[in-house]
């Protein structure tokens, strides 16, 4: 069985890290790992993820329009918009098991989507949630909608958040795109209420840097709530980006959750699965990360 291209928002972390093509004819993946990347942030984020998942595992990063590979379409302005965006491509692309993995804006459209999913009939088997407050919490710590600050409050919002390097910062045309693209993610952020609905029927894994101003145990916490079939909390010291000084760790322990996760399926085969060594390569490029 073969499979068609990717569709719109979605990047194969594989074939873009190797330069070969996701055409027609590629074989049907044993298991599907969606990411879904931060505010201001984009597909690229996923790429040092690659060489430490299982090279068997195909790893599909998802990107909201308006960045660098869709510069032209206009962003979502709500996660409800984000997943209506999304589904037709990720529907066409899942072929059989997989996972949901978002950090930060991408935790909460992750588990919107997976929503949407689950009452079509087709629920992950893991859901991974980094970054983020639980629904409820999404849009209650901020006093004034961000995507309305003026540009420069919102350079400084990313330059105390870390993860953009400086001399980034100082380059007036590459900001002017970062604050537009932020703007956009802001606002799936900002107008975000939770609707309301049962809880999830998957395993959920939430993740966080212990110094994260944004996603405290306080606010963290009551993702428990929206988890039938378990929930672990997992930390790493660092900040709000602390998955990306991390990558090793942070990957091993998304492996070792999604095998848990596929293990307590009934009549799961997976208990042999393991990481298989991946060639070295060229390491991919470093990217500046938004929010």
């Amino acid at each position: 069985m073969t499979r068609t291209p990717a569709g719109p928002g979605l990047r194969d972390l594989r074939t873009w890290s190797s330069g070969a093509a996701h055409g027609a004819g590629s074989p049907v993946p044993e298991f599907t790992v969606l990411l879904l990347h931060h505010a201001g942030g984009s597909a690229a984020a996923y790429l040092p993820f690659v060489r430490h998942l299982p090279p068997h595992w195909q790893l599909i990063a998802l990107e909201l329009p308006g960045r660098l590979m869709s510069m032209e379409e206009p962003t979502c302005r709500s996660a409800e918009h984000a997943v209506e965006w999304l589904l037709p491509s990720v529907e066409s692309e899942l072929v059989g098991e997989y996972a949901v993995f978002g950090h930060s804006m991408g935790a909460v459209v992750a588990f919107e989507l997976v929503r949407e999913l689950e009452r079509r009939g087709n629920p992950p088997v893991w859901l991974g949630l980094s970054g983020s407050p639980a629904p409820r919490h999404v849009a209650l710590r901020h006093g004034s909608r961000r995507d309305l600050w003026p540009r420069e409050r919102l350079v400084q919002f990313m330059r105390g958040l870390g993860g953009t390097p400086e001399s980034v910062l100082d380059h007036t045309e590459l900001v002017d795109g970062m604050v537009r693209t932020l703007r956009g993610d802001l606002a799936v952020v900002d107008t975000y209420r939770y609707p309301g609905g049962p809880s999830l029927g998957m395993p959920v894994s939430v993740y966080t840097g212990r110094d994260d101003p944004v996603a405290t145990d306080e606010v963290v916490r009551p993702w428990v709530d929206h988890a039938d079939a378990g929930i672990t909390f997992r930390s790493w010291a660092g900040g709000h980006f602390y998955l990306f000084d991390q990558v090793e760790s942070v990957a091993e322990q998304i492996r070792q959750d999604i095998l848990a996760a596929r293990r307590s399926r009934p009549g799961a085969p997976h208990a042999g699965d393991a990481l298989a060594p991946e060639p070295e390569g060229p390491r991919p490029p470093h990217h500046p990360i938004g929010l």
